[in-house]
C-alpha cells in the first residue's frame, strides 16, 4: 500500500507518527533521526548543506522526503548508491531504515570534502553504517547495483547518463524531481531509451519520484 500523502499537519510530531504507521520506521530509528537533525543543526550554519528556512521542516522536507523512495523500491534490493549526497538526503535516511537488512550496504558519492566530513560525523552520531566516497562522481569507479538516488543534482538527461555505468539487470533508478520533470523527461528521451513511472511525492504536492529502469543510450546519441 502506498503510504499516505502528508496534508494538515506538519508538527515534527505528525510526521514521526505517519513515519511509524505508514513506513514502519521504529521508535529507535526515530532516535537516529533526531541526532541526525542535532548534527546537521550544528553543522548546517558552518558549510553549505541544505537551505537555511529548511531546518525548521527537517522532518517532512527533509526525512519524509527521502523516506518515500524505500516503498517504491524492489523489497529484496540491497545496494544502493546515492550521487551528489550532500548533506545525506536521501541516502543517510535510507541506510538509516535498512540498517538491519542483512548484507545492505549504501555507497554516498560526495565531491566536497566538507560535506564528507559531516556525512561522517551524522553517520557515527545514527550509528549507521555507510559507504562514503570523497570524489567527483565521474572518478568513482562503477559496479552494478540495486538501486541509484539523487536528489538535487542535475537534470534527467545528465543523471541518466551518470547513472548508466552503474546498471544491472534489475536496476531501478530513483530520482526525486520537482515541477519541471515532464520537461526532463521529453529531455532525457532525446538520447536514451527507457521506462518511467511518476509517484507523486507524499510530502510535497509540487514534487514527484522518477523511477526509471530498462535504460540505454539511444544510437547515435553523444551522451556518453
Amino acid at each position: 500500500m502506498r503510504p499516505r500523502e502528508l496534508t494538515g499537519d506538519r508538527t515534527p510530531e505528525a510526521v514521526q507518527t505517519l513515519l511509524m504507521s505508514d513506513y514502519g520506521v521504529s521508535r529507535e530509528t526515530i532516535e537516529r533521526f533526531l541526532a541526525y537533525q542535532a548534527i546537521l543543526t550544528k553543522w548546517a550554519p558552518r558549510i553549505n548543506l541544505v537551505g537555511a528556512s529548511t531546518l525548521a521542516s527537517f522532518w517532512d522536507r527533509h526525512i519524509l522526503d527521502s523516506a518515500q523512495i524505500l516503498p517504491l523500491a524492489h523489497p529484496e534490493a540491497k545496494s544502493w548508491v546515492d550521487f551528489g549526497s550532500g548533506a545525506g538526503f536521501p541516502g543517510l535516511v535510507i541506510a538509516a531504515l535498512i540498517r538491519s537488512r542483512d548484507g545492505a550496504q549504501v555507497t554516498l558519492i560526495e565531491a566536497s570534502t566538507k560535506r564528507c566530513g559531516f556525512l561522517r560525523e551524522a553517520a557515527r552520531a545514527m550509528q549507521v553504517h555507510v559507504n562514503i566516497v570523497n570524489d567527483k562522481l565521474e572518478n568513482v569507479v562503477p559496479h552494478p547495483v540495486d538501486i541509484i538516488t539523487a536528489r538535487a543534482f542535475t537534470a534527467l538527461d545528465r543523471l541518466l547518463a551518470y547513472a548508466d555505468p552503474w546498471q544491472g539487470p534489475r536496476t531501478q533508478a530513483l530520482f526525486p524531481k520537482g515541477e519541471e520533470v515532464l520537461a526532463e523527461l521529453e529531455q532525457a528521451s532525446t538520447n536514451w531509451l527507457f521506462k518511467s513511472t511518476i509517484h507523486p511525492s507524499v510530502s510535497d504536492a509540487r514534487g514527484c519520484i522518477v523511477e526509471v529502469t530498462e535504460c540505454q543510450v539511444r544510437t547515435g546519441s553523444t551522451q556518453l
